[in-house]
């Protein structure tokens, strides 16, 4: 298949011309033959007539066949008659006898001498020949020398006319014809062209260059055609439609962009599937929660890559499968979901099935909500009623059963004794009060709704208010301050910092043997003084080192949670956060642990 524009129209142009000239060709051909064998007949009829009467003069003067031969030998330097010759009648060579050359010698000379005028037409070196026998008839003035009737046949002359030099010279003519009108045809086809070419060519060569130009993103490339005719109109419209394409790719671009910008700022994990299940985009949020990178999931097929399970452990590409349920619309399963680091992420993926303008599915969203935090939430709060309901069922039972043995009336109770029930039942009471109030006081502290009341302290006054507060819980401890000397103010909510002084002596108590120190020291550094309580207890392995400012976070001991409920590290970190400092600890299991945590200093 011919391609190209340019090589279609040299075809056509020159096959139009091609048969143009191939027709002139054989018109000339044709006619130039017939006026040739028109013309040549004349001649050869011509000088067949001419030769006719010479010879038939000089017979009919008794020249006999010495004046024939001077007749023939002067009529062959003409250079046209080839051939002449005096055929003898019958009746002549019963009088006089012949050469052997005054004999008939085929038919066309036996047709002669018979009566009738016979001519033949062949070619010889490849020009035509004309052959003329004319019968010799006996006239009146004939009879003194030959004894036969008038009207007889006495014999014939025999001419053979060449026609090649005239031949020739219309051959030249023609040819000379030829050439001219080919030469003339070549340069109008040439010029036709040019013309198209000019003309209708490269406008549409630059139509072309500007759809390609277009297609490669150029938006703001426009045709400059000056034909006035239809192909600048079409040129006008190409430019219309490129201004309209612009402002669409503009448009699409910005939608494109904004869809983009919105999936990588989202939260949620998404990825994109097409119809061939494979993955077309993820957003970093996908990343982050699979620990995968963008490069070696993007065009990754999307079965069984993700490794995403049910909660029942089936993956959901046997049993939920977006692509086997096409006609469902949209829809969501949780599941689970591994990490490169080994662990399990409990999600949700919803999704939603994406169709071309035809209604075929072309693709899949994916989008991954973590439920890691959720269900966490969710254990903790189950673990927090359950714990709450120990703790507070504790203090309750030993309320309610002090209380019932007060009241029994069968008993006569010595005062030292209701004592003792008055003073457990007051001690379980505070605590009771503690547990409500370290809950209450958690609530506020996560919701912002406790305003820091700040004021200006010294660091021993605050330590000293601690310790105070925590009197009867280390009564019989052994208590070490590490103190510099000069202690700077510190702008604080007393009350907020006593309180994490408090927790973390509390927790120093309660996991140390009671014969063991506790150690509380300050040291001031970088403009923040840094306090520590160390003890001497059964420490802490270091993976719990981060969770356990975590609310409600336990560590087991042995395979046993001591009493608690789990928020006092969770009340000290938030209370420290906003004041500006940080909270830690550095402990290693049954070596002791000694937390610390950093307030600024005032400036004096």
């Amino acid at each position: 298949m011919v391609k190209g524009l340019y090589l279609k129209l040299m075809l056509i142009v020159g096959g139009v011309f091609a048969a143009i000239i191939i027709g002139i060709v054989i018109f000339v051909y044709a006619s130039g033959g017939r006026e040739i064998e028109r013309q040549g007949l004349a001649q050869a009829e011509t000088l067949n007539q001419i030769a006719f009467e010479a010879l038939y003069a000089s017979m009919r003067q008794g020249g006999g066949s010495v004046g024939n031969r001077q007749v023939i030998a002067s009529l062959q330097e003409l250079d046209a008659l080839t051939e002449v010759r005096v055929v003898k009648g019958e009746p002549v060579v019963r009088q006089f006898g012949a050469a052997p050359d005054e004999l008939p010698q085929d038919n066309l000379e036996r047709l002669a001498l018979s009566g009738q005028e016979a001519q033949e037409i062949h070619y010889e070196d490849g020009y035509r020949v004309i052959r003329y026998v004319t019968p010799l008839r006996v006239q009146a003035e004939c009879q003194e020398c030959h004894k036969a009737q008038i009207g007889a046949i006495n014999g014939a002359v025999s001419t053979k006319i060449s026609l090649q030099v005239y031949e020739s010279a219309l051959r030249w003519q023609r040819n000379m014809l030829l050439l001219a009108m080919g030469g003339g045809l070549l340069a109008m086809g040439l010029l036709i062209f040019y013309f198209l070419r000019r003309l209708v060519l490269h406008p549409l060569q630059a139509i072309q260059q500007g759809a390609a130009t277009i297609a490669q993103g150029n938006f703001d490339y426009r045709l400059q055609v000056r034909t006035g005719d239809e192909i600048e109109a079409l040129g006008q419209e190409f430019n219309r439609m490129a201004e309209r394409l612009k402002q669409s790719y503009g448009w699409i671009t910005e939608e494109q962009s904004k869809a983009i910008t919105a999936i990588e700022a989202s939260r949620d994990a998404i990825w994109v599937s097409d119809a061939n299940r494979r993955l077309v985009m993820v957003n970093s949020a996908l990343e982050e929660l699979t620990g995968r990178r963008r490069e070696d999931l993007i065009g990754q097929t999307c079965s069984y890559l993700m490794g995403v399970r049910t909660l029942a452990g089936d993956s959901i590409c046997d049993t939920h499968c977006p692509f086997s349920h096409a006609n469902n619309g949209s829809g969501a399963i949780e599941g689970c979901i591994p990490t490169t680091s080994g662990e399990d992420v409990w999600i949700e993926i919803s999704y939603g099935h994406v169709f071309d303008g035809d209604g075929r599915l072309s693709g899949v969203v994916h989008v991954v909500r973590d439920l890691t935090e959720r269900k966490q939430v969710e254990r903790l709060k189950d673990e927090f009623v359950s714990m709450v309901s120990h703790e507070l069922r504790t203090p309750l039972h030993h309320i309610k059963g002090f209380t019932t043995t007060l009241l029994q009336t069968d008993v006569e109770w010595d005062a030292d004794a209701q004592r003792d029930f008055l003073e457990s039942i007051n001690r379980e009471s505070d605590r009771l009060t503690d547990l409500v109030e370290n809950i209450l006081h958690f609530s506020r502290l996560e919701g912002g709704g406790l305003p820091m009341e700040k004021g200006k302290i010294q660091i021993d006054a605050l330590l000293d208010g601690a310790l105070q507060q925590r009197r009867n819980l280390i009564a019989g401890r052994q208590i070490y301050l590490h103190l510099p000397l000069d202690l700077p103010l510190l702008f604080v909510d007393v009350r907020e910092i006593e309180i994490v002084l408090m927790n973390l002596i509390e927790n120093a108590v309660k996991y140390s043997a009671p014969e063991t120190p506790i150690t509380l020291a300050v040291d001031c550094q970088n403009g923040q003084a840094i306090f520590s309580v160390a003890d001497e207890g059964i420490g802490i392995p270091p993976e719990h080192h981060e969770r356990i400012f975590s609310r409600f976070y336990r560590v087991k001991n042995n395979g046993r949670r001591t009493p608690g409920t789990g928020l006092g590290l969770a009340i000290c970190k938030r209370i420290v956060e906003a004041h500006d400092g940080q909270v830690w600890v550095e402990s290693e299991a049954g070596s002791g642990a000694r937390f610390y945590f950093s307030l600024p200093v005032t400036a004096a």
